[in-house]
């Protein structure tokens, strides 16, 4: 199904980088935007990623295509709005970064029948908001996919064209199982980076420490500087997922000083697995990664591509070659 009447439903980064892909790969579509911050719409309609800025309700009245591009914190009184103003036909997607409660709340809310695929693209910046968006954005991505039981297959096929057309490959996952893999891989290290620079302000000296601080540092803490509401979100969202993982890297952590404590010859043994791990992780980044672009910090996306989702994009690649 072509989507000529696009609404899109917040727009930052990502649902901006949304709207200028479409454009690229159909120019005749007409995308309305509508987003809470109107310095976002006018921002998102100045780098042309969307052709006009609308009410909810007028954003909505002949969307054939709906991406809700929100924080997850909003998304559930965001689904009581459009629920009585979405046309019966339309595809409805989000991008939200946790799944789980995102598909709970669309299945109570929105209206039965409703088109509903659940979506979050692996992709990112460092740079946050709509002066940032990027057509070429989702090209080799991995955009992981999570429909309601209810939604019909045509609905699923029409969204896994929307993500090809945009240049992405569509993985579908259990939504709690997308959660406990982004979990590890993307929110941890957020929580890691907060963590990182956090312990450097609880020394008296945090201001002369600070300056002898090199490339690792600033490598190692650039997530702290992404949006501190959106990430809240996520992590409510997302919690029990959350608080497991953090105890599995609280007893590494733990271990590790125990090992640096008693001064123990082992310690070296972990610094190897963890280079033996970190060399397998690039391998299986390798094969399944596309070019980052000029970015030289490492996306969510690039995480995925690897190991966890690779597999996905090698095993169409075969099917290929038969």
């Amino acid at each position: 199904m072509a989507h000529d009447h696009v609404a899109i439903l917040g727009t930052g980064l990502i649902g901006a980088s949304i709207g200028l892909a479409l454009k690229a790969a159909r120019p005749q579509t007409q995308i309305v935007g509508y987003d809470a911050s109107g310095d976002n719409l006018r921002r998102a309609q100045g780098v042309k990623a969307i052709d006009r800025r609308a009410s909810l309700r007028d954003a909505l009245a002949d969307a054939d295509l709906v991406i809700v591009s929100v924080p997850v914190g909003s998304m559930k009184t965001l689904f009581e709005e459009m629920a009585p103003l979405l046309p019966v036909h339309a595809l409805v997607m989000d991008t939200g970064s946790s799944k789980a409660q995102v598909l709970r709340w669309a299945g109570d809310l929105l209206p039965n029948g409703v088109r509903f695929v659940g979506g979050h693209p692996m992709a990112g910046k460092t740079e946050t908001g709509p002066d940032a968006a990027d057509a070429k954005l989702f090209q080799g991505a991995v955009w992981c996919l999570a429909p309601l039981p209810s939604t019909q297959r045509d609905a699923i096929d029409d969204a896994v064209r929307l993500v090809e057309s945009l240049g992405a490959s569509p993985y579908f996952l259990d939504p709690d199982e997308h959660d406990g893999l982004v979990a590890s891989v993307s929110h941890l290290p957020y929580l890691l980076a907060v963590a990182l620079i956090g312990h450097l302000g609880r020394e008296k000296s945090w201001r002369e420490t600070a300056s002898l601080a090199a490339g690792g540092f600033a490598y190692a803490t650039h997530l702290s500087d992404s949006d501190p509401q959106m990430f809240a979100d996520i992590m409510r969202t997302n919690r029990d997922n959350l608080t497991r993982r953090l105890d599995i890297y609280i007893d590494e952590l733990s271990s590790l000083r125990d090992a640096i404590a008693s001064d123990s010859p082992e310690l070296k043994d972990h610094f190897s697995r963890a280079q033996a791990l970190h060399q397998d992780w690039l391998a299986g980044r390798a094969q399944g990664q596309t070019t980052e672009g000029e970015n030289p910090l490492p996306s969510t996306r690039s995480m995925l591509t690897g190991s966890l989702f690779g597999r996905f994009g090698r095993e169409r690649d075969k099917e290929k070659e038969k």
